[in-house]
Parts: C-alpha cells; sequence; structure tokens
C-alpha cells in the first residue's frame, strides 16, 4: 500500500510528531509512505523513515490583501498540484493534517481514500479567523472526506454540533504514546527533587505565562521548586522578561526544544499545562508514560478527558482531584499585562503544584495512575484504529 501524509512541515508540534509516528509505524510494516510537505524553510525537527516529497505549494493564507474567491483559487490550483503527486506516487491512502492541507486533500480527491485530522478545537480558536476557518467552508470541506479523524469527545461535538458534519464522516482516534523516550542514566540531573516541567510551542495557545504566573504563587511557599520550560517559538523573550518581573528568574529553565524529552519527565515532580485549547496533547500522555502526575487546566478539548474529569461535570470552579490527575479551572481569557495580580484560576493551579510537591503518598498514586493511563493510549491500542479506518475494516476499540 502506498499511504501518502499532507502537512505543511515537520517543526516541532504534536500533529507533527504524531505523523511522524504513523509513518514510521507503515513503513517498519513494509508500506511505502511519502511525505507532502510544502517547500518550506523550517527545521525538520522530526525525522521520518518515509520519503520526503516537497510540494512547492504555496499557502492561500500568505498574504494579507488577497480576497477570499482568490484564497479559493489558489487552494484549487494547489489541489491540482497535488492530484498530480497523488497519481504519480500511485497513493492508496491520503492521511492529512491542519486545514488548509485537510482542504487540499479533499478537493485532489481520487480513487484513494482521503482521511483529514482535525488537530484542534476550532470553535474556540478565535485567533483562528480567516477564510479556512469559517463555518461554512469547514463544514463544506469535511463533509467531503472519507472520513474525519478526531482526537475527543469534545472534538466530536465541535464537529458534529458546531459545524454539522456529519456523524458518519467522524471517527475519534486519540493520540498513541510510544515507548520511544531515552535518557541515560549517567546523565546528572541538576534542577532537584521539586521541579515541574511544562512542554510545548512557545506561543500563545499554550500559554506558558500562565503556568509561570502560578508557578511564582508555589515558589513564594517553596523555595527549592523549579519549572522547566521545554519548547521553542515566538514567546521566549517575553516569557523571559516575566520571569525577571516575578522575580523567579532563577528557578525557571528554558531547555529549549528536545527530542528526549524523557530524561526532564522522568526526574520531574510533576507535569503542568494550561493551554487555552488542547485537540489532543501528546506532551501530557508522554508525560504519563513516564510515570508522573499531571496537572492541567480544565481548557476545551482532551486534557480533561484524559485526567478523567466526570462527564456530568461541565465546567471546573475548583481544584478536581481526578482519577487520573489534578484538574483546575481554565484560564480567563485576555492578554497577562505587566503589574497584574495573579489570578483566582492561577493561584488555583499554583495551589495545585503546591499540593504535589507536599503530598507524597497522593504523589506516588499520581504516578502509578499516569502509566495506566498512559497504557490506555499506547500505539499498539490506538494503531489498530487507523488500520481499520485505513483498511475499510472499522470497528470500535474502547478507549475509556
Amino acid at each position: 500500500m502506498n499511504i501518502a501524509i499532507l502537512i505543511p512541515e515537520l517543526g516541532g508540534g504534536g500533529a507533527e510528531r504524531v505523523a511522524q509516528i504513523l509513518g514510521d509505524y507503515y513503513v517498519d510494516r513494509g508500506e511505502k509512505v511519502f511525505y507532502f510537505l510544502q517547500d518550506l524553510n523550517i527545521r525538520q525537527d522530526y525525522p521520518v523513515k518515509g520519503q520526503i516529497i516537497k510540494t512547492r505549494i504555496r499557502s492561500c493564507m500568505e498574504e494579507n490583501d488577497v480576497s477570499d474567491i482568490q484564497r479559493m483559487m489558489r487552494l484549487i490550483r494547489s489541489s491540482l498540484q497535488m492530484r498530480r503527486l497523488k497519481r504519480q506516487y500511485h497513493i492508496d491512502a491520503a492521511i492529512s493534517f491542519m486545514e488548509e492541507f485537510n482542504y487540499i486533500n479533499v478537493l485532489s480527491k481520487g480513487r484513494e481514500k482521503v482521511i483529514a485530522r482535525v488537530c484542534t478545537i476550532l470553535s474556540t480558536r478565535k485567533e483562528l479567523n480567516g477564510f479556512l476557518y469559517k463555518k461554512g467552508i469547514v463544514r463544506f470541506f469535511y463533509s467531503r472526506a472519507d472520513r474525519v479523524v478526531v482526537m475527543s469527545r469534545y472534538a466530536w461535538k465541535d464537529m458534529c454540533g458546531f459545524y454539522g458534519v456529519p456523524q458518519k464522516k467522524l471517527i475519534r482516534i486519540p493520540n498513541p504514546v510510544v515507548d520511544h523516550l531515552e535518557w541515560r542514566d549517567e546523565e546528572e540531573w541538576k534542577y532537584g527533587e521539586k521541579a515541574f516541567v511544562c512542554m510545548g510551542r512557545l506561543e500563545g495557545v499554550k500559554q506558558q505565562e500562565r503556568i509561570i504566573r502560578a508557578f511564582s504563587y508555589t515558589a513564594a511557599y517553596e523555595s527549592q521548586a523549579k519549572l522547566l520550560v521545554l519548547g521553542k517559538g515566538p514567546n521566549l523573550n517575553y516569557l523571559r522578561r516575566l520571569c525577571s518581573e516575578l522575580r523567579i528568574e532563577d528557578k525557571v529553565i528554558f531547555a529549549g526544544f528536545t527530542d528526549r524529552p524523557a530524561y526532564y519527565l522522568k526526574h520531574a515532580k510533576a507535569f503542568v499545562m494550561a493551554s487555552k485549547v488542547e485537540g489532543f496533547p501528546n506532551s501530557m500522555i508522554e508525560a504519563m508514560s513516564c510515570g508522573i502526575p499531571v496537572i492541567t487546566t480544565d481548557s476545551p478539548g482532551a486534557c480533561g478527558e484524559i485526567v478523567g474529569k466526570p462527564q456530568t461535570i461541565e465546567h471546573v470552579d475548583s481544584m478536581m482531584c481526578c482519577k487520573y490527575g489534578i484538574l483546575t479551572p481554565d484560564m480567563p481569557e485576555g492578554k497577562v499585562k505587566t503589574g497584574d495580580s495573579l489570578t483566582e484560576q492561577e493561584m488555583i493551579l499554583g495551589k495545585a503544584m503546591l499540593r504535589i510537591l507536599t503530598r507524597d503518598r497522593e504523589c506516588e498514586v499520581y504516578r502509578k495512575r499516569s502509566l495506566k493511563r498512559a497504557h490506555m493510549y499506547s500505539i499498539d491500542k490506538v494503531i489498530q484504529k487507523w488500520n481499520r479506518l485505513i483498511t475499510g475494516r472499522e470497528t470500535e476499540i474502547k478507549i475509556i
């Protein structure tokens, strides 16, 4: 079987990581995998076993002073180019990531099976307000894919209830966790026994500034606490300035992007997340696979689902100790300004971090439960759903 994976690039990110995992799995099984990428000048942080094809497709969103009709024409031209590539490489199944490449995948459909994967919760991403994200556009394209992969119950409801994509088109497949995380025993750990880790691209949607502000509350009560920020992105300098303003620059370490996060996760006290929205956080389940507790805000998406938030509860307004992790209220909207006092939500997150530091027995319970939860998202379980989807022999596999 010839499988195409359509994605703009393979830089550090959750969607890119899943594209790597899927492609490598099918190459190891003896299938031919082709990555159709934009010809972007971006470092490919994730090496892949499949063949990389640079398509030279230009984004229809590159220029601001272009009408929606012109954007649609560019999308059609890109789709014609993609159709030629699919024919050239005799593609049997095409799996795409990100809205623009999902639409190109749909428009370029020939005899191959077209699978579009939605990587986020579109209706809550207010910054995604361009042509690609209009309600009618989303419904039009995704309704014409063979299948649309969503990653959580929240995403299912978003695509079906808000955008009107037919239920028969949707299938829920969470991200897999892979036991690939390597670390070397001889490496010295220099951050102590009270270090928290947050991991993700340094950009607005990930809200590392909220974690840093919450951590300032924790650090005021625990002088040995540290916060390790893993990732790269445009907000690095802003986050460094924030640490200086809060006078915790000696307690927050910016470690950059790493392809071996287990070195940090295996030693950390807990993993922390406070994103505006998370389709399905790879970093969270990777942390669980390393056996560390998880603290996350109740943001739209899969975070609450992963830690075991009861389905009967719509919103969390205080700290909730769930079965697989600690859940705190979603952060308020709006950019943090210099000199702003901590919000109630930030203080609750800070208290949750302090709780993990001061309750060893509870921390140990969550370590064991993290490992159990990660096993539910093992690649062996998740890949069965992909196999049945690609081959057309779909049956539901229960993932709690």
